[in-house]
């Protein structure tokens, strides 16, 4: 799951800024970003722990902080070097682009034990992501928006523990109905409008940023909640009931997310992306299929995962973690 669901942010990030009038491009991102992220919150919640004890909050900063400030540091002195100034997320004391996700992790798992004691955790975390939508000042500030956004995707899978997927039956008749589900999703993607604000999909701006501080834009989350479970829990349960080979891939995912953004940036400097997108149609999606694939396969190879954890993650935690916790 995870290795296809990686895969799929790799896609997304690298015909984001080109999909916009493509007829093919278009309603697969728009799905994509329905689902990808949600899931993937889903999964880490799967996988985390209620307890907070001193080993797992080692764990947390080996494996959440530590990547979080080395790839911050990272990112933002090539930001410098290519442009001359800071990004602009650094303007608005945000994460880097795509590592908004570990500064959100970092703060689903602090809040995890709290929730964990409530009686009725799925619905407390729907209602603060619900009243938190309509602040003036929810928005990229340190992930905010995006941390109380998905919020519910991560209790949610914490509910449904880490052998959800195994439990459910394999049936024909499910797989059926998950296919139609997905096939009914790209469908609605390829006929909304134009016009379509693409900043609901993101989780990062508030219902003020966006127009709706209103009951219509409380039911449009919701709506939102509802098409991203459909669509992702669809797609988890086809990719539960096949083995595709691709669990190193998933094991490694966390350096394809740490290091794709760094291939991206490297193209579209160089106008690689750019001339990519200008041939016909057939090509731009065959080549950005393929594109995504090399990154993730090369990001998620064993020697990217060897020399990015001796080289940059392991001096970090030394420099982070007291010296009995850093074994």
């Amino acid at each position: 799951m995870k290795g296809v669901l990686i895969f799929l942010v790799v896609f997304g990030h690298l015909i984001e800024l080109y999909f916009h009038h493509d007829s093919v491009l278009r309603p697969l991102w728009i799905a994509i970003y329905t689902m990808h992220m949600p899931m993937f919150i889903l999964i880490s919640g799967m996988v985390s722990k209620a307890e907070l004890n001193s080993r797992q909050s080692v764990q947390l900063v080996k494996n959440v902080l530590a990547p979080l400030l080395a790839f911050e540091l990272i990112y933002e002195t090539t930001e410098y070097l290519l442009t001359g100034k800071t990004s602009v997320y650094a303007g608005l004391i945000a994460p880097y682009w795509m590592l908004w996700y570990l500064m959100s992790l970092l703060s689903w798992r602090l809040m995890l034990p709290l929730f964990s004691r409530l009686r009725y955790p799925l619905f407390a975390a729907l209602l603060v992501a619900g009243v938190t939508a309509y602040s003036e000042h929810s928005g990229y500030l340190l992930s905010l928006s995006r941390t109380m956004m998905f919020l519910p995707f991560f209790i949610l899978g914490w509910q449904l523990g880490p052998d959800f997927w195994s439990k459910l039956p394999s049936s024909k008749a499910w797989m059926a109905v998950s296919a139609l589900i997905l096939i009914a999703t790209l469908a609605i993607c390829a006929h909304l409008p134009q016009d379509f604000d693409y900043r609901w999909l993101y989780g990062s701006f508030s219902l003020h940023r966006l127009g709706k501080a209103t009951l219509e834009g409380s039911m449009y989350q919701a709506l939102q909640y509802l098409c991203s479970v459909s669509a992702g829990f669809a797609a988890l349960y086809l990719l539960s009931r096949r083995n595709l080979g691709l669990a190193r891939l998933g094991q490694h995912s966390v350096y394809v997310f740490l290091w794709h953004g760094m291939a991206l940036i490297v193209m579209n400097a160089t106008g690689l992306l750019k001339q990519l997108f200008e041939l016909p149609q057939f090509w731009r999606v065959t080549l950005a299929i393929l594109a995504s694939a090399l990154i993730t396969f090369i990001t998620a190879h064993r020697w990217t995962a060897w020399l990015t954890e001796k080289l940059i993650l392991q001096p970090v935690r030394s420099l982070l973690l007291a010296g009995q916790n850093k074994q």
